[in-house]
């Protein structure tokens, strides 16, 4: 099978456009990105969100001379660690404030020297003294994890020094506001980040500056001064496979980036994609990439990489969390097991039963009680962070009349359990029924071993250990670098994660036989892609 794009950080943004799939879904968020009001994308990973945020970037600066957009990601948020208790704020400012006039320079707008006095804290009153300072700040912020160090951050500007310097250059050259895209929304394991992020987010606003960011379901912490349902226009970026063009709206995505003999064979077994479509639960990263794994597109290597990527190998990228982030460990492992071996299996005891009794009903739906045990809770906002689950809705009444909330399981973690999954599908999809599921109440017995967990989740101490565990990892755990990338960089005595993220383009030229300066980029930029990935989880 070909190779697809699985992130939108690999695709040029000359391509962003062409390689699109708009249903009117997506419209909707894009049309809510564009307006004048602040817009939160929630999604698991791998659901889009990056690629239509990159989308309404584009379209406003193809549409809108009088509008910058500024697309800003914060994937290396997992390495800043200094003594500033406000490291996180005072390293996204920076980092925001440098993309910014990056693209006032591409565009060509000179700032005056009280918009630069603005920026600069009154430090300077030419451009690119501002420019190199913001540029010292970041760097030094994103190499602090190497060791404690003190970072002059006197020069960031008071945040009202900011929203006056953009509302300058917008009189000053005619502009109406100024998009800011964020990308990775603070680091999902570090709640310090994340609610430090939210202050920056409500701080920006203005009349002359909307701010848009993706985040993730269930593990996302707004603190006490950002409050979503009142501060920004709020869009879950959920694909329901019963919905009308569900398909139709994946295979568009497929044919985008296939060649002329994937487009055959999925035109002649449309029911082998059908399938695939299905598992992957409405995640376009999901059903790529498990098409680009297929030996061959038939039944046999169908039934067989739907059974080994959803019975095993979507498991095994949750546990690895816990691997990586101590603090998380128990949660995860618990909500593993407890939705592999007990919502699973009776969901399956559910669907058994419903077959025997000739009804024409099945799930792949759970209920769980609203007063359960925190930690259950938490476990399960881990499992949606993953995808393996998909919260529906809170507030549901189950059959003694109690409230809860009812989740989906990915369609793949089910169909997978089938002798053969292709021709069990078809019968299976359309029995379902959204109303039918077993239920777990506030008190279950599976719940014991957790109700009681002692929270991790905010140990500064825990994390770093986990931090520095982590980039001494061989990048050989960097599953989407090719053989021939990693080869490279091991011959150049490359062995392991730290070394990659510190080392240059320059030096992977000096290094490697044979790489230029083009393919230096590529392969610094698809590594350190996979590293930041493989950091944040």
């Amino acid at each position: 099978m070909p190779e697809f794009y699985l992130r939108t950080e690999s695709i040029k943004s000359d391509d962003i456009l062409s390689l699109s799939v708009i249903n009117n879904y997506d419209k909707d968020i894009i049309t809510a990105l564009k307006s004048s009001e602040p817009c939160l994308i929630e999604g698991s990973r791998g659901t889009g969100k990056s690629f239509l945020m990159r989308v309404a970037e584009l379209e406003i600066e193809r549409s809108d001379v009088s509008s910058i957009s500024v697309y800003v990601s914060f994937n290396i948020s997992s390495l800043v660690d200094t003594e500033d208790p406000l490291q996180f704020y005072h390293w996204m400012l920076a980092k925001s404030l440098k993309a910014l006039i990056n693209k006032l320079k591409k565009r060509g707008i000179v700032l005056s020297s009280y918009s630069v006095s603005l920026l600069s804290n009154d430090e300077h009153n030419e451009y690119d003294g501002v420019d190199e300072d913001l540029k010292s700040i970041v760097s030094a912020f994103e190499n602090s994890y190497k060791g404690k160090i003190n970072i002059p951050t006197h020069s960031l500007p008071d945040i009202e020094d900011v929203k006056e310097a953009i509302e300058t250059i917008c009189i000053e050259h005619k502009l109406k506001r100024i998009y800011f895209f964020f990308d990775e929304a603070a680091h999902v394991f570090r709640p310090d980040q994340q609610r430090q992020f939210f202050s920056l987010f409500k701080d920006l606003r203005s009349p002359y500056i909307t701010c848009n960011a993706a985040i993730y379901p269930g593990v996302t912490y707004f603190g006490k001064s950002f409050e979503p349902t009142h501060d920004c226009i709020y869009k879950r970026l959920d694909r329901n496979i019963k919905d009308a063009g569900y398909i139709d709206y994946f295979k568009d995505i497929v044919l985008k980036q296939s060649d002329d003999v994937t487009k055959k064979a999925i035109k002649e077994q449309g029911g082998l994609f059908k399938v695939l479509a299905l598992s992957s639960g409405g995640n376009p990263r999901m059903l790529l990439r498990t098409i680009q794994d297929l030996e061959r597109f038939n039944t046999q290597s169908v039934n067989q990489l739907i059974k080994q990527f959803y019975r095993s190998q979507i498991w095994i990228e949750h546990t690895e969390l816990g691997d990586k982030y101590k603090g998380h460990k128990q949660l995860i492992d618990w909500g593993r097991d407890f939705l592999e071996n007990i919502a699973i299996s009776a969901i399956e005891k559910y669907n058994t039963n419903r077959k025997d009794k000739n009804k024409e009903e099945s799930t792949i739906y759970f209920w769980v009680h609203k007063d359960s045990p925190a930690t259950v809770k938490e476990a399960l906002r881990l499992l949606t962070y993953t995808g393996i689950i998909r919260k529906l809705d809170s507030g549901v009444r189950a059959s003694r009349g109690e409230l809860g909330t009812r989740y989906e399981v990915k369609y793949g973690c089910l169909i997978a359990l089938q002798s053969s999954p292709n021709n069990e599908s078809d019968d299976f999809f359309n029995t379902l029924s959204i109303k039918k599921f077993p239920e777990f109440g506030k008190n279950h017995s599976s719940y014991l071993t957790i109700s009681n967990l002692k929270n991790t989740i905010e140990d500064i101490n825990t994390f770093r250990e986990s931090l520095s565990n982590m980039l001494q990892k061989p990048i050989s755990v960097l599953k989407l670098l090719t053989s021939w990338q990693k080869s490279k960089l091991n011959h150049a005595k490359i062995f392991n994660l730290e070394q990659l993220y510190s080392c240059t383009e320059t030096e992977l030229i000096a290094k490697i036989y044979n790489v230029g300066p083009v393919r230096a980029r590529l392969m610094k930029n698809a590594a350190t892609a996979e590293l930041l990935e493989y950091l944040s989880g």
